[in-house]
């Protein structure tokens, strides 16, 4: 299988544990590719990130730094057969949710569902807060299923009722904590 992995930031010297699990699934054979929804902010990384082999694709980390992918990522997006969905359901979260943030996380959906490379089978969103939200909306729009991580912090911090839905809509998820 072909997956794309969502991680809010990519590589993080913190989460040398998100780096070891995608080198041992490489290992085993899955195809790999890295979305990160920010750019790398350590100095350092961990000798791990150097094995793992998948490519890296960088959304816009703030949408007003690159207004016309965010532009093009939504005429792209628009002509999708599940974006209707995809915005119905931001609309919804945004009701709840009027944050920068949420908007910003549906930008960046719309970015990646116009680049989402060729061949991609499934997206995995580690962390079920933000990565969740734009491998949702993203998959959503592509037609796609999607999964997610949780651990301790994000499960804890995000509200009740997106919980509630993201694991609703998810194929399967599985916690750390």
């Amino acid at each position: 299988r072909t997956v794309a992995i969502v991680l809010k930031g990519y590589p993080r010297l913190s989460e040398t544990f998100i780096a070891n699990e995608i080198r041992a699934l490489e290992t085993r054979g899955l195809d790999i590719h890295i979305i990160s929804l920010r750019h790398p902010t350590d100095r350092d990384i961990h000798p791990v990130h150097r094995e793992i082999e998948a490519p890296v694709l960088y959304l816009p980390e703030y949408l007003y730094q690159e207004p016309v992918r965010v532009l093009r990522g939504w005429r792209a997006a628009r002509k999708l057969p599940g974006y209707g969905a995809a915005l119905k359901c931001f609309i919804k979260d945004f009701r709840r949710d009027k944050s920068p943030n949420r908007v910003r996380r549906f930008g960046q959906a719309l970015v990646l569902a116009r680049e989402l490379p060729a061949g991609i089978e499934a997206i995995h969103a580690h962390f079920l807060h933000t990565p969740s939200s734009v491998a949702r909306y993203a998959a959503l729009m592509c037609g796609l299923e999607w999964s997610a991580s949780a651990h301790a912090k994000d499960i804890w911090l995000t509200p009740d009722w997106e919980l509630t839905e993201k694991i609703h809509d998810c194929a399967w998820l599985t916690t750390c904590s």
